[in-house]
């Protein structure tokens, strides 16, 4: 395969992935908003200005809004072309991405891609989503996992399949570190007091921002609170949204593409992700809690970028 090519998939992937759960994450913020049961305060730690700290691009909005108001938020974080972390300048790149390539991907996974982004450029999307931005934000996410869909049931298991797979669920393990950093570091400065009715819903908040409320409540059969969330969203082997989860399908991807074997790593960012699985494996919740939840997450991420930068430096132009 060419390098181009892989590259292109890997990127397009990544991109689609996270407007998919930055549209969630900006869904779920506007209702634990609605919910708050205190007036929201406009210093960054809103539940829809979260976002920005999670996306990295506080700064880029502060020098261009005085104050961090709703409305300025999402508008920056959906519709901002000249913000690279919108949900529009994400769909636009991947877009671009899946435009070279759209005999890789197939027709019908390239008309996915394009529609959404003729929709979110269009007037019609505006206009909905000043009505509904619930509904709008909704509509992303399916329209992502309908892309997903397509890949998943229409594409054979070989490498254009394992860059796609790679880059999907690399980004997970990456998001979903980001939003574990950024809501638990508020969680932990929010919550020192009594109020357990507001700590439930911002759990709860957690969770439906990670797509994960209904299998949570499936799996660990217990009430709403930080260990069982971190053990579930963090070590669970079988919840697709999980970091564990995730990184071991990376591992496989990649031993896929490069040919290796269950023995030997062919590549560094396998070195990496191999070791990361197994630390995730055989660490137990309240491990991580000593440690300190903050740090062990912080190492997640800077392991993350390592596989990335490995991944790029092994398989694409540079």
């Amino acid at each position: 395969m060419l390098s181009r090519v892989a590259e292109n998939l890997f990127w397009m992937s990544r991109y689609l992935e996270r407007a998919e759960d930055l549209a969630r994450l900006l869904d779920i913020g506007l209702y634990l908003e609605l919910d708050a049961a205190s007036p929201i305060l406009d210093d960054g730690s809103a539940p829809v200005a979260i976002a920005l700290n999670i996306l990295g691009c506080h700064d880029a909005f502060r020098s261009a809004h005085a104050t961090a108001e709703r409305a300025a938020v999402l508008e920056f974080l959906t519709f901002d072309r000249a913000n690279p972390q919108s949900i529009l300048s994400m769909i636009a790149r991947a877009r671009e991405n899946a435009r070279g390539i759209q005999e890789t991907i197939g027709v019908d996974a390239w008309s996915q891609v394009n529609r959404l982004y003729l929709h979110l450029g269009g007037q019609r999307a505006r206009r909905w989503f000043q009505s509904s931005p619930s509904r709008f934000y909704t509509a992303i996410s399916r329209s992502c996992t309908l892309f997903d869909g397509l890949i998943q049931n229409t594409l054979p298991r070989d490498e254009i399949y394992h860059f796609l797979r790679l880059g999907r669920n690399l980004e997970r393990v990456d998001i979903i570190g980001r939003i574990l950093l950024a809501k638990c570091q508020s969680l932990a400065e929010d919550l020192a007091g009594p109020d357990v009715s507001l700590e439930l819903i911002r759990w709860t908040g957690l969770l439906r921002s990670c797509s994960a409320y209904g299998a949570y409540l499936r799996t660990e059969r217990e009430r709403v609170e930080p260990v069982g969330v971190i053990r579930f969203l963090v070590l669970n082997a079988d919840f697709p949204r999980s970091i564990r989860f995730c990184v071991a399908r990376c591992r496989e991807s990649l031993r896929e593409i490069a040919g290796g074997d269950e023995d030997e790593c062919a590549s560094e960012a396998e070195r990496l992700l191999g070791r990361l699985e197994s630390e995730l494996r055989y660490i137990d919740v309240s491990e991580i809690f000593q440690r300190g939840l903050l740090a062990f997450l912080d190492g997640i991420q800077r392991t993350c970028r390592r596989v990335g930068e490995e991944i790029q430096r092994t398989f694409f132009l540079v």
